[in-house]
């Protein structure tokens, strides 16, 4: 008996035979073509790479074959040391290339792009020479071919070994470097890499589409008070369905809704910059669609659905939940919600990433409010777009407001459609020459007027100094003042984040001191923002939070109700441009004590972002160097690396000592159970949100001579001394000039 592989099941573990597991990619094999067949032929994918598919999942893993392949699995059974010497052992990816030499029907082209698939179907160093790699072949290998009997059930007759291939291997070789870029080879190699893991995983490697999404969609909406049939432009999203699309459409105009009716009854990954813009999304889909037909992807998505988990449902539930899960992570549900890095990583064509291109190249992929990524992560979308649209994919950008840049760099990718506005008159702004802390009288004044007072600072810092003063100052008068910002531990934040979501609803005033994180991730309806100076798109975001509501509208008379602190920004242009934040102030003046509707501001988008403007700014430097990186062939091996550069992730997870303290018994007693993996998943899953809980994150900077202490490796959380309470958060020494953590 030959084994591919073992598996966890109710806490055993099974063995599965080599044969099991190629029968199980096959099986997935006529899945993908039946579900996706028709998508991947219009873009190229023709019988003939259907075949060459149909080989490659038969033959990637005969060299599993191999005595020490199989000694490895008998003796992980068996409960004994294994014999091999792991130096010795060459990968069986590189062994299962002498089985090609059987297909001799196979011309010149068609027989590398199957060597190359076969061979590099897995990440495993070259580290044996050729004399090795043939004894291994003519001693080992060539005495199993009669226990591969079976692949003759799918027409393949083995009755020699290739053996002198070993140049091939060579990944810097120029017909390797050529054939890598081919857009066959990279759907070819991607769908193989989709198969083995979904049969690996006993997953379907796709799951049902969803029929009808347009009538699914108007029978939600139907159960709406306002709803009145589909607007003209989410209409229009129908006739657009086979073309890329640029859409500017004001928040609350139903963006989601065109999104939905563009995708029709494709596959589609819906991206957004926040997981809780994520996470709030994939409510909504859920419930349109139903749960079991969307995925919610992103680092926390597991812990996420373990929240929302009915803890009377018990654990049928949360296998079926974990299932989803998975399913996601293969990428086999419909319709996936996600957020940016868990798919243009691929950008950086770490080892692997064909799988994720290959899966863009017949879905489409919507990418929501791309004004608020940094200008790194953004050049990493762009670059990535111009390149699934080469493969076939389809593309949905929309935004409230959009660069004029982004238009110069997909343009001719797409076709720019007419904006949609709302100009309902809901902002009036009031420039401020001062810095935010002198306007602590007016946030007062507006609370005893019973208004719902927002203030947004750059930094933590900033707004820990504004609540602290506001507290002093007020406190005979201000009984409702809270703050938020993201230097809390998990389980404060969430509360935070649900109070600030309540209290709008109240009949109270109510102060609440916030920094950018409330910009795009929470749903709030303040009545006046006390905002300090950004650049125009964070402004733009942030009055989002104020008359969000239909029919809430200003007077020309009226109050402002967004008022912006022009002088001294507290990031002192760390994260800010200076120059960008310039041209917003300048352009900004000109609606000074004026209403600004909604296309007004896109027009302040042109005006800041126009590329003459800011091609001298840190910003767009930012921007080219990273798109000329890509544009030049920068590639990582390594998919977290990948993620690292993506998400520019400087900071380190840690627990606060106070709070490890205050928590030992529970904290020690969740670490351990994670590291029992009798104990059953529900346990060990529920003791992974517990300690995500205590956690947070803080810049790596911060660090500095204080040691942190790894606590939890496979999730990399420190422990770490410095200053915590639940009022302020994270607290650093006072000669330190900064602390933002960046959302």
């Amino acid at each position: 008996m030959i084994y591919a592989k073992t598996y966890r099941h109710n806490n055993r573990i099974i063995p599965e035979t080599l044969e099991e597991h190629t029968k199980a990619l096959l099986l997935e094999f006529e899945r993908l073509k039946a579900l996706y067949g028709k998508e991947l032929e219009k873009i190229g994918f023709t019988e003939r790479y259907w075949e060459l598919l149909y080989l490659a999942c038969i033959l990637h893993d005969l060299g599993k074959v191999s005595s020490s392949f199989q000694e490895k699995i008998v003796s992980f059974l068996e409960g004994r040391p294994s014999t091999v010497v792991s130096n010795k052992e060459i990968p069986h990816n590189y062994l299962s290339i002498a089985f090609l030499k059987n297909l001799k029907e196979l011309d010149q082209d068609s027989l590398l792009f199957l060597l190359y698939v076969v061979a590099f179907h897995h990440n495993r160093p070259k580290d044996f020479d050729e004399t090795y790699l043939r004894e291994v072949l003519t001693k080992d290998l060539s005495s199993k071919i009669m226990e591969l009997k079976w692949v003759e059930e799918f027409g393949i007759h083995i009755d020699e070994l290739w053996v002198d291939y070993y140049d091939y291997l060579d990944e810097d070789v120029n017909t390797y470097r050529r054939i890598k870029k081919n857009k066959s080879y990279i759907l070819l190699k991607g769908l193989l890499h989709r198969l083995d893991y979904s049969a690996s995983a006993h997953l379907p490697v796709e799951e049902k589409r969803i029929a009808d999404l347009e009538g699914k969609l108007i029978s939600y909406l139907s159960e709406k008070e306002y709803f009145s049939g589909l607007k003209p432009f989410q209409v229009r999203a129908k006739f657009l369905r086979d073309k890329n699309v640029l859409l500017t459409a004001s928040t609350g105009m139903g963006k989601t809704e065109f999104a939905i009716n563009w995708i029709g009854e494709d596959k589609a990954f819906y991206t957004l910059p926040l997981r809780v813009s994520v996470n709030a999304m994939y409510e909504r889909f859920s419930r349109i669609f139903g749960n079991e037909r969307v995925g919610l992807l992103h680092s926390d998505s597991l812990l996420y659905g373990l929240e929302k988990m009915d803890p009377e449902e018990g654990e049928i539930n949360i296998e079926d939940y974990i299932q989803r899960v998975n399913a996601t992570r293969q990428l086999s549900m419909p319709i996936t919600i996600t957020t940016a890095d868990q798919l243009f990583t691929a950008v950086f064509k770490w080892k692997g990433y064909e799988k994720i291109y290959a899966t863009l190249a017949y879905s489409k992929v919507i990418i929501d409010e791309p004004q608020s990524y940094s200008p790194e992560i953004l050049a990493c979308i762009i670059k990535a777009l111009q390149e699934i649209v080469m493969i076939g994919s389809k593309f949905c950008l929309m935004s409230a407001t959009v660069h004029p840049f982004i238009k110069e760099y997909i343009g001719r990718y797409c076709e720019i459609l007419d904006p949609v506005y709302n100009n309902e008159r809901k902002h009036k702004i009031k420039l401020e020459d001062c810095p935010i802390e002198d306007l602590l009288p007016k946030m007062i004044d507006a609370y005893r007027k019973g208004k719902k007072v927002l203030v947004i600072t750059n930094t933590v810092k900033k707004a820990q100094e504004l609540y602290s003063r506001l507290q002093e100052i007020g406190k005979q008068e201000i009984s409702k003042i809270d703050l938020l910002h993201s230097g809390f531990i998990k389980l404060v934040r969430k509360d935070k984040e649900k109070n600030i979501e309540k209290d709008y609803k109240k009949d109270e005033a109510v102060i609440w001191i916030t920094t950018q994180i409330v910009e795009v991730s929470l749903d709030i309806d303040y009545d006046v923002l006390f905002t300090e100076i950004a650049t125009a798109d964070s402004i733009i975001q942030r009055m989002g939070r104020i008359y969000r509501r239909p029919n809430r509208v200003i007077e020309d008379e009226g109050e402002p109700n967004i008022i912006i602190a022009t002088e001294s920004p507290s990031d002192k242009f760390y994260i800010y441009d200076e120059e960008i934040v310039k041209l917003t102030k300048d352009v900004l003046r000109e609606f000074n004590c004026k209403v600004i509707i909604e296309e007004q501001k896109q027009e302040i988008i042109n005006q800041v972002f126009d590329l003459s403007k800011i091609k001298g700014t840190r910003f767009f430097q930012k921007f080219h160097q990273v798109y000329n990186l890509l544009d030049s062939g920068f590639e990582t091996d390594d998919r977290g690396e990948a993620q690292r550069i993506f998400r520019n992730i400087a900071g380190l997870t840690v627990i606060p000592e106070i709070i490890y303290n205050k928590n030992l018994e529970i904290i020690d007693e969740c670490i351990s159970k994670l590291s029992n993996k009798d104990l059953p998943i529900e346990e060990r899953l529920r003791c992974m949100k517990s300690l995500d809980d205590f956690t947070v994150m803080i810049p790596l900077y911060r660090i500095k001579s204080k040691e942190p202490i790894l606590i939890y490796k496979k999730r990399g959380i420190y422990l770490f001394r410095v200053d915590y309470d639940d009022k302020l958060g994270i607290s650093f020494n006072k000669n330190l000039e900064l602390f933002s953590n960046i959302v």
